[in-house]
């Protein structure tokens, strides 16, 4: 009696995993066949296609403050809030200006920085 092709891809569309997997190592028994497994890949081909921590050509841009203001505290504030920085390094910023406050930030955060410097008195500038 011949099988049909598609009778037996159905009738294994109908095994759960076990039982495929039972079938496969009788049949690797009848044939004789020992199973191969491929070991690791290693590809040393270059540089990376893709860096997930590259910013795929958005420009970056960097807020200098050029003058603290009459504010000087609440501007220390708004860098800290913005910039994972310590109180003294945020000192040493404000008082030694011009000084890069925040660096490779995408455009709406450093405008969004430079508005709240502004509203406190400072004088900013994006580059």
């Amino acid at each position: 009696m011949a099988v049909a092709r598609e009778d037996v891809i159905a009738y294994l569309g109908r095994l759960g995993p076990a039982e495929l997997q039972e079938l496969i190592l009788e049949l690797e028994d009848l044939w004789g066949m020992e199973p191969v497994y491929a070991g690791p890949v290693h590809v040393t081909m270059g540089a990376p296609l893709y860096d997930p921590n590259e910013r795929m050509g958005i420009p970056e841009f960097d807020v200098v403050l050029l003058s603290p203001g009459p504010r000087r505290v609440q501007v220390m504030k708004t860098i800290r809030e913005a910039v994972p920085l310590g109180l003294a390094e945020v000192m040493v910023l404000v008082d030694q200006t011009p000084s890069v406050v925040a660096r490779g930030l995408v455009q709406y955060e450093a405008q969004a920085l430079r508005v709240a410097l502004e509203a406190l008195g400072a004088k900013v500038e994006i580059r």
